[in-house]
C-alpha cells in the first residue's frame, strides 16, 4: 500500500507560524493510519513499545503479569470472634489481603453477641475499595464475643490461699462464703493467666473479708476484675458414719463419709487427723449420722476375758508352748494376765495373734516346769 502525502506538500503555506487546523487533522489522522498498518505487519510491535518503561515510571510495569483471576468476596454469615473490634476479613470471606485485617465494626463485649445489617456492612466494605461482595440474600449477620468464664471455685481457691497465708493455716483449712450472688470473671479466651487476689482486708475475730478479685498480668493490668465479700472460716474434716455398726465389727473405707465443718464446731477428738480408723473396730453401737470420735474406735480384741489361750516362749530354735486362761480381754500388741488352770500361777504376755500370748524371759523358767 503506497501512502501519498502530495496533498500535504501541494498545500497552501500558512502564515509564518501558524498550520490550518484542517492539515493538522490530515496529518494526525495519516499518522495514526500508518502506525495500525505497522502493527499489524509486526504484531509484537505494540508490546514492544509499551514494554519499555519511560523515565521516572516504576521497575513493575516493566515486566506485565499477566491477571490472576481473583475469588469474589462474599458474606461469612455468623461469625465468632475473639478481639474488641471486628476487621472486615471477619465478615468477609476472601477479602483483599491489603484490607482484611482493617477494623471496620466494635465487637460485642465479653461473652455477648450483636447484629450487623448487611446494608452497613456494605457500606464499610466499599470505603476499604471492596465492592460486589456476594450476600446471599441475607440482611444481617451475628456477631459473638467468644469469652471464657472464670466460676466462684477458682476465686475461692485464690481467696483460702491468700488468707491462708494470713492466718498461718493450709490453705485447705480455709472455707470461703460469698455474699449475694457467686462472683466469676469473663476473660478472652487468650488469657491464661491465674486468678489473683489484691485489696485483701480479712478480720480473724469477724472472720468477714472484702478483696478484689482479677484475671492479668499485674493488678496494673487487669483483663478482668470483681469486688468479692464474705466470711472465710476456718474447717477440719470429720468423718460421719453412713450407717449404724454394731460393737466390735470392723470400720471400713465406705462406711463412713468426709466432712468439712467449722472448727468451733467439732470436738477435738472428731477431727479426722487425730482419729486413727485403719485397723480399727466399734467399741460400741454407733449410729448412722453421728461423727466418728477415736474414743468409739479400738483394735479388735484378739483375746477375750476369762478366754483359752495359748502361751507360747520362744528363744533360738527353743519353742515352749502351755495353754492358760486370759483374765483380760486384749488387742494386738497388749499386755494381759493370763492364768495356768493347774497350778493357778499367774504370767503376763503381750497379745501376738488370735487366742495367742507370747511370755517373756523372765517367764521362761516358769513356763518350762509347767510344760513338764
Amino acid at each position: 500500500m503506497t501512502l501519498r502525502f502530495a496533498s500535504l506538500r501541494a498545500a497552501a503555506r500558512p502564515p509564518a507560524g501558524r498550520l490550518p487546523l484542517g492539515a493538522v487533522a490530515r496529518a494526525a489522522a495519516i499518522l495514526g493510519l500508518a502506525v495500525a498498518i505497522a502493527a499489524a505487519a509486526r504484531p509484537s510491535l505494540a508490546q514492544d513499545v509499551f514494554a519499555q518503561p519511560a523515565a521516572g515510571q516504576v521497575a513493575a510495569l516493566a515486566t506485565p503479569v499477566a491477571p490472576i483471576a481473583a475469588a469474589s468476596p462474599s458474606l461469612r454469615g455468623d461469625v465468632i470472634v475473639s478481639g474488641d473490634v471486628i476487621r472486615l476479613g471477619d465478615l468477609v470471606a476472601d477479602a483483599p489481603a491489603a484490607v482484611a485485617a482493617t477494623p471496620v465494626f466494635h465487637a460485642p463485649a465479653l461473652g455477648e453477641l450483636g447484629t450487623i445489617q448487611v446494608a452497613r456492612l456494605l457500606l464499610a466494605a466499599h470505603a476499604l475499595g471492596v465492592v460486589d461482595v456476594a450476600t446471599g440474600g441475607r440482611e444481617q449477620v451475628t456477631v459473638t464475643r467468644a469469652a471464657r468464664r472464670i466460676g466462684q471455685e477458682a476465686v475461692a481457691a485464690a481467696l483460702s490461699e491468700r488468707i491462708a497465708e494470713t492466718a498461718m493455716l493450709p490453705s485447705d483449712e480455709i472455707e470461703i462464703a460469698f455474699d449475694g450472688t457467686p462472683p466469676g470473671l469473663l476473660v478472652s479466651p487468650e488469657a491464661t493467666e491465674p486468678v489473683a487476689i489484691t485489696d485483701l482486708a480479712w478480720d480473724p475475730s469477724t472472720r468477714r473479708f472484702t478483696a478484689t478479685a482479677y484475671v492479668g498480668p499485674s493488678p496494673a493490668e487487669r483483663r478482668a476484675q470483681a469486688a468479692v465479700s464474705g466470711v472465710a472460716r476456718q474447717v477440719v474434716p470429720v468423718a460421719v458414719l453412713a450407717r449404724s455398726i454394731a460393737r466390735g465389727e470392723p470400720i471400713r473405707a465406705d462406711d463412713y463419709r468426709i466432712e468439712r465443718r467449722a472448727v468451733e464446731r467439732v470436738p477435738a477428738d472428731t477431727r479426722l487427723d487425730a482419729i486413727e480408723v485403719d485397723g480399727r473396730v466399734a467399741r460400741r453401737s454407733l449410729t448412722a449420722g453421728a461423727l466418728l470420735r477415736q474414743g468409739d474406735l479400738e483394735r479388735p480384741m484378739l483375746v477375750e476375758r476369762n478366754g483359752t489361750v495359748l502361751m507360747v516362749y520362744e528363744s533360738g530354735s527353743l519353742t515352749l508352748t502351755l495353754r492358760g486362761t486370759s483374765r483380760q480381754a486384749g488387742a494386738e500388741g497388749e499386755v494381759v494376765d493370763v492364768e495356768n488352770p493347774v497350778s493357778g500361777r499367774i504370767v503376763q504376755g503381750a497379745v501376738i495373734g488370735p487366742g495367742t500370748v507370747r511370755v517373756g524371759n523372765a517367764f521362761h523358767g516358769r513356763v518350762a516346769a509347767l510344760a513338764n
